[in-house]
């Protein structure tokens, strides 16, 4: 997996079950890209992530999707532990949509979830 790009806002409904989804993304999305999922309104905080399949295409309704898989985390990260971090405060605080993730917030991220991450090279999506 590679370090999480972006953030992605889903309500609790659409982060019940794990596996394929075709999800609002970011326009730079490609095959290979992260994003994490923060779930909105009960139980705020980030609650899985989504493994990009696709790149981004153009949803008829504006915006953009992409074809992924969702996995959820078996340990969430509650709102108050990201508005509680000096590095990653100025990314939660004031959420309002997805977003591109700064390289130190996701490898903030990356290490309190315990995500594996593989490095940049031949063998993996750059």
């Amino acid at each position: 997996m590679q370090l999480p790009s972006a953030v992605l806002l889903w309500r609790a409904d659409e982060c019940a079950a794990p596996g394929p989804v075709r999800a609002c993304c970011l326009r730079s999305t490609e095959p290979g890209s992260v994003a994490v999922v923060y779930r909105t309104r009960v139980d705020q905080g980030i609650v899985g992530v989504v493994d990009f399949r696709t790149a981004s295409a153009p949803r008829p309704e504006g915006g953009w999707a992409a074809a992924g898989v969702f996995t959820p985390l078996p340990h969430p990260l509650p709102r108050a532990d990201l508005l509680g971090d000096d590095v990653l405060r100025p990314v939660f605080a004031a959420l309002r949509s997805k977003r591109g993730l700064p390289e130190p917030v996701a490898r903030r991220l990356v290490g309190l979830l315990g995500l594996p991450v593989r490095p940049p090279g031949p063998s993996g999506p750059r």
